[in-house]
């Protein structure tokens, strides 16, 4: 696996003779633009921050490996809040009518009124790794028990639990009354929303940990075993299979037919939806983790290396990069002009992309 920014740079102090006029410098990276950031905040202790960034109402929300969530002045970085768990956060957080939700590793679902209070929380049988969806009055999240939780969103009162499979990373899809949810155990899993009957599971080559697209008929994800499928919505069968030479944690994306996503052979894809076609794939630094953002025409994704990228969707080229200490596992987060990016340096930085 490829090393991110901080450990490169340790390995060149530690054997600097070695490798000396050849080490990757930060002029070596083309296309830089420091002068975009606005602010940055950093986490106690510079602990990671791999979770996306939520904005609603002038806030930033994140959670850290230092147990805290956080919510930040959007505009200018400033702490409005803290509230602090038993367990490193690595789940995204999920805002619905004036509540956040939120896992911790210490085996809960939080949700936070949003001035940083506690509502309710709920116990699973494990770690929670995966980031939770809200929909309607439920909120459904993952837990490292392979269990699929789904509780009432106001209160926290279980509906129904079902077995996935493995250590559940994936972040559950919602779509039309029926939930898709990637399992540990490398299957793809489509549910009832109603009572969480499974209805059928699509078997891959490795743990999925992405989150499902669904598209029109077709089920769209992939795997750490380095592949990308296309599922039939109705039966699960396979449409088309992408394999790739290293696995896939990021969440495909789909815009103008075409989907676009990142993989661990520090590669940067666009493929044809219809029949996985590569349009173009351009070289990370490092390997990507992070899921792809189109907005106003932009793509934007991060790398292990530490770099932000702002690509041309039709053709890969990149308009600006932005570099951060440590790995951008997180997926960019945009909204009025300002890409909202938080790095395992322990960082959230805000951007100005207008």
């Amino acid at each position: 696996m490829p090393m991110n920014r901080r450990q490169f740079l340790t390995a060149v102090g530690a054997s600097s003779v070695a490798i000396a006029g050849c080490a990757q410098t930060e002029t070596d990276i083309p296309g830089l633009e420091p002068e975009r950031e606005l602010w940055s905040f950093r986490a106690a202790d510079k602990k990671r921050i791999s979770t996306t960034p939520a904005v609603r109402d002038g806030q930033v929300y994140v959670g850290s490996n230092d147990h805290n969530v956080y919510a930040l002045a959007a505009d200018t970085g400033r702490e409005s809040w803290q509230f602090e768990t038993n367990g490193d956060i690595r789940s995204s957080p999920a805002i619905s009518d004036g509540t956040l939700y939120i896992g911790s590793l210490d085996g809960h679902l939080y949700a936070l009124r949003l001035d940083g209070t506690e509502r309710w929380s709920v116990k699973t049988g494990n770690k929670v790794y995966a980031s939770p969806t809200v929909t309607a009055d439920r909120v459904l999240i993952g837990s490292r028990d392979s269990y699929l939780y789904a509780l009432k969103s106001d209160h926290g009162e279980s509906v129904w639990r079902t077995r996935i499979g493995g250590v559940i990373r994936s972040k559950p899809t919602v779509d039309s009354g029926t939930v898709y949810i990637g399992g540990g155990d490398g299957d793809l899993v489509k549910l009832h929303r109603d009572d969480g009957t499974i209805e059928w599971r699509a078997p891959t080559e490795g743990r999925v940990s992405v989150t499902p697209a669904v598209i029109d008929d077709r089920v769209l994800f992939a795997d750490h075993g380095g592949c990308v499928y296309v599922v039939s919505r109705s039966d699960g069968e396979p449409l088309w299979t992408k394999e790739l030479s290293e696995g896939v944690a990021s969440s495909p994306t789909v815009h103008e037919g075409t989907v676009y996503f990142g993989s661990w052979d520090t590669k940067i894809y666009a493929v044809d939806l219809d029949t996985g076609a590569v349009e173009w794939e351009v070289d990370a630094y490092g390997h990507v983790s992070s899921s792809p953002t189109i907005v106003d025409g932009v793509l934007y994704i991060g790398d292990s290396w530490g770099i932000v990228y702002a690509l041309d969707p039709q053709t890969g080229e990149a308009y600006w990069r932005f570099e951060t200490e440590n790995a951008v596992n997180s997926s960019p987060t945009i909204v009025d002009g300002v890409a909202y990016i938080a790095s395992n340096d322990g960082h959230v930085y805000a951007l100005d992309v207008t």
